[in-house]
């Protein structure tokens, strides 16, 4: 057993069944996720997610999250994490968002990747709770969704029996306890290495809040993407200038710079 495999950038995966980080490194693809049309543009760097090359100098932000932030149904510029560093003077996008995944790979990848990315600012969007990782006897890991035929988990029978026995221990009281759990690991990391950061929970259906949490756009979408799912580019452009102006009311000390319009 090798449990630090996963965890740290040389091992890092977001599955070991197929669509491996490795296959989508330096590359170029028209679909992502459910996005089939063949209509945007999805760039992924050295490391095999979308944004910005690592090697890229200037104000780096690194963003977590799930399909919203990675941006699926929309161009490598028209993701919310494009547009917030948009506004930012030499901003960097390091978006990490991954589609399907779930909390446990929110945690896991900031703690991965957090040193050799040294942000300047981490941005983290929650996704929904009940979304798990899960680590087989033969030391892989896979994304869950409960009660959903998404992904690799039902394409053996070993993941079929898998998704099955998850899918009776699955509840609310424990969906939001494990994310708790993870968001504290968050909180006390980020906190150990003096990061500034913020958290978007919309999706976690909860009213508990902290200081660094920020919540713009939480109950509807201004456009639809072309997957007829996610949210569209002038959604994560709003979304994406709002949090900006945000951040530079509330804590202006994390963008150092002036407010260049003002937040509606």
């Amino acid at each position: 057993m090798k449990p630090i495999k996963y965890w740290n950038p040389n091992g890092f995966e977001i599955t070991t069944y197929k669509n491996s980080l490795k296959q989508r490194a330096n590359q170029t693809y028209t679909i992502s996720g459910g996005d089939d049309s063949g209509l945007c543009t999805y760039t992924y760097n050295e490391l095999g997610f979308r944004g910005d090359s690592i090697y890229k100098e200037g104000f780096k932000v690194m963003v977590l999250g799930c399909s919203i932030t990675e941006g699926v149904g929309v161009n490598d510029n028209e993701t919310w994490p494009a547009q917030f560093c948009s506004h930012i003077e030499n901003g960097v996008n390091f978006n990490f968002g991954t589609a399907g995944r779930s909390n446990d790979f929110i945690c896991r990848c900031l703690m991965s990747y957090y040193d050799l990315i040294k942000p300047d600012l981490v941005l983290i969007m929650y996704t929904f709770p009940h979304r798990r990782e899960v680590y087989t006897e033969n030391n892989e890991i896979e994304s869950y969704i409960p009660s959903k035929n998404w992904g690799n988990i039902l394409e053996t029978n070993e993941r079929y029996a898998i998704q099955n026995s998850l899918d009776i221990l699955q509840n609310d009281n424990s969906d939001f306890i494990n994310w708790y759990k993870n968001h504290i690991l968050i909180k006390l990391f980020l906190e150990s290495k003096k990061c500034n950061w913020l958290w978007d929970g919309k999706n976690l259906k909860t009213e508990y809040t902290e200081f660094n949490r920020f919540s713009v756009f939480d109950k509807f979408k201004i456009d639809i993407a072309v997957d007829n799912l996610h949210p569209g580019p002038k959604h994560h452009k709003e979304y994406g200038r709002m949090l900006y102006e945000y951040i530079s009311i509330k804590f202006p000390n994390y963008v150092n710079q002036p407010v260049k319009n003002k937040l509606i």
